[in-house]
């Protein structure tokens, strides 16, 4: 953890900025391993102050890495006080994690006491994007864990008949059994016409009534997420129609990886795919980006879409997740995270398909 914190003082000097204020709790939990909603750090180069209010404070004193502060009434007061007796002069915040309405009383505490409140933008996010041999170990796990998910998954379709809200509710209490008490996000588990909204809502629907089903979801483990996705047939074998989208969609998710490599713009892994499937007559099906970072948040740094800046660097994790929706009729979306690599790309879920060849 103090190696985080030192990279951090590093990218906080680089901006010109005496200290950085943080109410992100998952780059707290990132920066210091403590995990609690409501509290914020103060990061300066000489040591790191916590305000929390009463439920956490012991908890909060048990981390050796910081000052603790217990914000009995005012904490915003509380932060400007402290900053003040820090001899801070520039404190940065994160523009994009706070409220309006946090924003307005901080920055009148702040600015109250002569000290400059100047936004920043992803400077923890930007040191979460690469991982550690520590990290992709809890990612590693949270896949396998996520992938038998899928595989439980299967064999309830195959031996009872579930509605989706119940397939995804066995689901999420397998992961919980197997990894952390709490899921990536909730499991989406849609059929048939109900799989052409890309966040569906899992409902009444019986499964076992459908063709197709399709299943999105992910365990975490030591707080790191998964993030998979995957189609199932049920009953007869999909008719040419549905089986040629299948094709169409797991070849752009191969055209997309077998370019994945470290120093490759982040917009080129998406045009991959994105290209492939527009010249199938299908791109106006496909209207999100192919994919993303994952790692204590599952939706992070870096993005694969059409707007993407930057490169790909070794050892980020990103999903590569093409898909085709034809509302009212079906959706097809396969996902698979993929580790950078110098020379290419790992994926760390394997071969976890049901794939079926047109003629």
């Amino acid at each position: 953890m103090k190696k985080r914190i030192n990279r951090l003082i590093r990218s906080v000097k680089k901006l010109s900025l005496d200290a950085l204020l943080i109410g992100a709790p998952d780059n707290i939990e990132y920066l210091t391993g403590f995990q609690a909603p409501g509290g914020y750090l103060l990061v300066t180069p000489g040591k790191i102050i916590y305000f929390t209010h009463y439920v956490y404070f012991e908890q909060a004193k048990k981390n050796p890495l910081w000052e603790v502060i217990l914000a009995q009434t005012d904490m915003f007061s509380a932060i400007a006080k402290k900053a003040r007796a820090s001899g801070i002069r520039r404190l940065g915040f994160e523009a994009k994690r706070l409220t309006f309405l946090e924003y307005k009383k901080i920055k009148e505490e702040i600015t109250s006491r002569n000290i400059g409140f100047l936004k920043t933008d992803d400077v923890v996010e930007r040191l979460r994007e690469v991982k550690t041999p520590d990290e992709l170990r809890c990612i590693r796990r949270a896949v396998q864990i996520t992938e038998e998910a899928l595989g439980y998954a299967r064999e309830l379709m195959d031996s009872a008949h579930y509605s989706e809200k119940t397939l995804a509710l066995e689901i999420e209490r397998f992961m919980k059994l197997k990894g952390d008490t709490r899921t990536a996000f909730d499991p989406i588990v849609a059929s048939g016409a109900h799989a052409a909204y890309p966040h569906a809502q899992s409902g009444p629907d019986k499964v076992f009534s459908r063709k197709l089903v399709l299943i999105d979801l992910g365990a975490r483990c030591c707080g790191y997420c998964a993030d998979l996705t995957r189609v199932f047939f049920l009953g007869k074998m999909p008719n040419y129609h549905i089986k040629k989208i299948y094709n169409i969609v797991k070849a752009a998710q191969e055209k997309a990886i077998s370019k994945i490599r470290a120093g490759v713009r982040a917009c080129d892994i998406d045009s991959a795919a994105r290209n492939y499937i527009e010249k199938k007559g299908l791109g106006k099906s496909f209207g999100h980006g192919l994919g993303h970072g994952v790692g204590l948040c599952v939706h992070e740094l870096p993005y694969l879409s059409p707007h993407a800046r930057g490169v790909l660097r070794e050892n980020m994790v990103v999903t590569v997740e093409p898909a085709v929706y034809l509302p009212g009729k079906l959706g097809i979306r396969l996902e698979s995270m993929v580790l950078v690599k110098n020379k290419g790309a790992e994926v760390i879920d394997g071969n976890f398909y049901w794939k079926y060849k047109t003629r």
